[in-house]
């Protein structure tokens, strides 16, 4: 009898083992997964010299949408990011926008694929010329095998300030 106690003890220690090392390889994945997409995002917005925040791609609707959110979306399918998660609000000085995988805007709170701020930045010499630098957000999280999705995580990165 004292046999099969040390066994069933055992085996519950194995699959713990097994499920906590599936759980960091998974986070690992996405993790470098998200920043990999983030990193692209930044070098499309920074190589464009900034973003339409009024851009959305609207489906069927025949309208051309801005070529920045076009490659943005391009990288995202490319990069086989799925990830969503809530984008901070706007205030008075930052905008910020989310857009789902397809490169439609989110409305209301719902969950988005990714977020992109743009934040002014003066010279501080004249007030006049205004500089702005966009902030990405991408969001990444902690998948465990039969518990699904226990923690949400952002990879945040910023532009070079951009003129507009």
């Amino acid at each position: 009898m004292k046999e099969s106690i040390g066994g069933t003890q055992l085996f519950v220690i194995v699959v713990t083992l097994v499920l906590l090392f599936t759980a960091i390889m998974a986070f690992t994945v996405n993790h470098s997964n998200a920043f990999a997409v983030k990193d692209q995002v930044v070098s499309i917005i920074e190589s464009a010299g900034g973003f339409d925040m009024s851009a959305e791609i609207v489906e069927g609707s025949g309208i051309t949408p801005d070529e920045t959110l076009t490659q943005i979306v391009e990288a995202l399918a490319d990069g086989s990011y799925r990830q969503t998660g809530r984008c901070p609000a706007s205030d008075g000085k930052i905008t910020v926008e989310a857009y789902q995988r397809n490169g439609a805007k989110v409305i209301g709170n719902n969950r988005a694929a990714f977020c992109i701020a743009r934040i002014p930045s003066y010279t501080g010499e004249d007030e006049n010329i205004k500089r702005y630098y966009y902030q990405v957000i991408l969001f990444y999280s902690l998948d465990i095998p039969l518990v699904n999705e226990l923690f949400n995580f952002k990879a945040i990165g910023e532009t070079k300030p951009l003129y507009n």
